[in-house]
């Protein structure tokens, strides 16, 4: 799994950033998820990047510019490379059982959100209150992605191990229940002390038994 800041600086809107506007990149990331775009200058970010404010207009023309640097990419490029990765990596694989698949979809997302949580944080925070942030998000998933994992869920129905719903609402269950425990452990209480591998066994459990062909 990559470092999501190295992926961005191959990105059209971030390549070849200079040492102090990477400074400034990371500052803005932190910030925005710490206290909301609305409710960051970009007074503060240059503050605690340790650069004059005037750097950041530089290479951004405003804040809403440097924001849009963090979401487009993740939007364009981030979440298709991640997706690809993540069906190379775990979806062309024939799963014996329903538990196997679950497990290896969470799991996998597990670490990536631990990996990536403050660009996440920024990217629901902008997807709950922004609909044009929503349609780019959805517009973003690469049909291989969405191809395979339609695949793997008719190959189960064919050996009768998932329930005979449709694609989108056995999607739409497995990442209902992931999201509950993404958003009260990384972006509602990301103090809250707990025992992960016993809430992710729990949870892939919940949702292979909510799944399973009765």
């Amino acid at each position: 799994m990559h470092d999501i800041i190295s992926i961005y600086e191959d990105s059209p809107e971030t390549h070849g950033l200079t040492e102090k506007q990477l400074k400034i990149f990371r500052s803005a990331i932190q910030l925005f998820a710490e206290r909301g775009y609305a409710n960051t200058s970009t007074k503060e970010i240059a503050e605690n990047a340790g650069v004059s404010e005037g750097s950041i207009f530089k290479k951004f023309k405003n804040k809403e510019d440097l924001l849009f640097s963090i979401l487009n990419p993740l939007l364009r490029n981030i979440l298709p490379q991640v997706v690809n990765e993540f069906s190379e990596e775990t979806l062309k694989t024939r799963y014996d059982s329903l538990r196997d698949f679950i497990a290896a979809v969470i799991n996998n997302r597990n670490v990536f959100v631990k990996e990536n949580v403050n660009v996440i944080k920024i990217f629901v925070d902008e997807f709950i209150y922004d609909l044009k942030i929503r349609d780019r998000m959805v517009k973003a998933i690469p049909y291989d992605y969405v191809k395979n994992f339609n695949d793997i869920l008719n190959d189960f129905k064919q050996r009768n191990l998932i329930v005979d719903w449709t694609n989108s609402e056995i999607f739409r269950f497995i990442f209902s229940a992931f999201f509950g425990y993404v958003a009260e452990h990384f972006l509602i209480f990301p103090d809250l002390k707990f025992d992960e591998k016993s809430e992710i066994d729990h949870t892939i459990d919940s949702i292979v038994k909510g799944l399973q062909q009765e």
